[in-house]
Formats: C-alpha cells, structure tokens, sequence
C-alpha cells in the first residue's frame, strides 16, 4: 500500500494547478479508504493485492475520464496492465502517454521493457534509445538497453551501452554488473577482473560478486584466489547450491578429495530440498536481487 501512496503522491505533485485541490480531496478519501484496507489486511494476516490493484486502477480510470492527456495516470495504468499480464493494453497506455507527452523519458523506457518482454528486440531498442536520449544526465534507459543486448547475447553492443551508462554515472552498479557479466560470458575473464576491480575501488559490489570471481579465478587456474572468493561466497550463501558446487570443483583441482566430497554431498543435500536448485552460473544468479 505504501507504494501505491507514492504512486498518487506522483499523480497529485504532477497535476494542474487549477484542479489540484479537487485530486487532493479525492486523494484523501481514496488513501483513507486504502488505509482502512490495509488495518483489515493486518488482522486477518493477508493483503489482497489484486483487489487493491483494481482499485487503484479504477481510480486512474477516472481521472482520465476527467483529464484524458494525464501523464501520470496513463503511466501507472500501463505498468498496472504489465502487473496483470495485460501487455497489449500495457503497450496502448505507454503509447498514448508518449504521444501526448513525447519529452517525458518514462513512457519510452517502459515501453522498451514491454517491447522486450513480447520478443520483439528491434522495437525494444529504439524506445530505450529513445528514452536515454530524453533523460541524457541519467544512465537508467541505457544500462537497461545494455541488459536487453545481454540477454540477447549481442555482447559488443552491451559492452557499448554499460560503457555510455557509466559515463554518464561512474558508480552506476548494475552497469559494471552487466559489463562484468558480458566479458564473464565472452570468456574474457581478464577484463571481467579489471572491471571489478575498478568499482571496488568506488566502494561498490553487486549480488555476490565473490562467486563471480570465484568462477572466473577458476578458469584461470588461479586456484588461491578462486578459494578465498568461494570460502567468502559460501559463507554468506550456505544455502545456495552453486557456492558450494564451485568449491568443491577447486577442492578438486587442488587434490583436497575430501574436502571435496563433503561440498558435494552438501550440493545433493540442498537439491534434495529444492530439485530446481542451479548447479551452473547464469547473469539471472547476479540479477536476482535487482529485478524492476
């Protein structure tokens, strides 16, 4: 519910002067109903999202009964149709937002996602390069494009768009991520070091990062490093199959069978557990947490 509140705190800091006072008002009624909601859902221990979703999406509804060009209210009811699997009404909101307001970056980036999400990556890429070409001191839209080309193993043109994000902000996280993840993926494991290395030296790291470089040291051969990396990942990730997996791979490289052995039966023992559990790395381990 506290994100929905911003969501309106948005609506109303975007409205037009002489109609601001009769969104407030609404506005008031609508949170004080959502409030009351919210005590309900509190004491019988379940939030109904769904229905509070349709509430909010009916609200928006309204106001653009009443204002047809809102940019706000035609923004949120997009990203409410992607929430419900909606996408082609998802796409026809952002549309018309970015048709009535074609300098608002917002509309553009989201519909490059949307664009992504359906497969088709030609249009994904011209509506974030259209939205990072908008919002020009920000390097969201064109990390994202970087992530898509990721994905979409076109890994040149991703190394392009996290080097453009990371010139427009130098401590931009998830553009050293994506460009680590890229080199990791080409096999340049070197370049994969030199890029964590620089934003360590910004205080900066991603979702273990140390099996990252646990991984990459292992296929160098650097069987020390990719020790003292897998130790720390373990530690911090006991329950995670793959930390284990990868220790117990450089145990045996280095003739610790033993060792070796007891990582594994701790890999067969959380699989036991939760038979989809990843033995190999993928980029989704390192964007698990990141999710938009």
């Amino acid at each position: 519910m506290k994100k929905q509140y911003n969501i309106l705190y948005e609506f109303m800091y975007n409205s037009k002067t002489h109609i601001r006072l009769v969104r407030v008002i609404a506005i008031a009624v609508l949170l004080l109903t959502g409030f009351n909601r919210l005590l309900s859902a509190q004491q019988n221990a379940v939030v109904d999202s769904k229905e509070d979703l349709i509430f909010i999406k009916n609200y928006y509804e309204s106001i653009l009964k009443n204002d047809s060009t809102n940019y706000s209210a035609l923004t949120n009811l997009g990203v409410i149709y992607q929430q419900q699997g909606d996408l082609e009404n998802s796409v026809r909101f952002f549309k018309k937002a970015a048709g009535l307001h074609p300098y608002n970056a917002r509309a553009y980036h989201n519909l490059g996602i949307l664009y992504s999400l359906m497969g088709k990556l030609d249009d994904a890429i011209i509506y974030l390069e259209k939205a990072a070409e908008i919002d020009s001191a920000s390097s969201y839209s064109i990390r994202q494009l970087g992530i898509i080309q990721l994905q979409n193993k076109k890994y040149k043109e991703a190394i392009e768009s996290f080097n453009k994000a990371l010139s427009r902000d130098k401590l931009d996280t998830e553009s050293y991520l994506g460009k680590a993840l890229t080199f990791w993926l080409m096999k340049d494991y070197e370049d994969v070091i030199t890029t964590i290395d620089k934003m360590r030296r910004f205080n900066l790291r991603f979702y273990r990062m140390e099996l990252l470089l646990a991984d990459v040291y292992y296929k160098l051969k650097d069987y020390d490093n990719a020790m003292k990396y897998a130790k720390v990942d373990e530690q911090e990730n006991s329950s995670k199959a793959e930390g284990h997996y990868i220790l117990g791979q450089i145990f045996s490289s280095v003739g610790e069978t033993g060792k070796a052995k007891r990582e594994f039966e701790k890999v067969s023992s959380i699989i036991q557990e939760n038979p989809d559990a990843s033995l190999e790395l993928s980029i989704n381990i390192f964007f698990e947490s990141k999710v938009k």
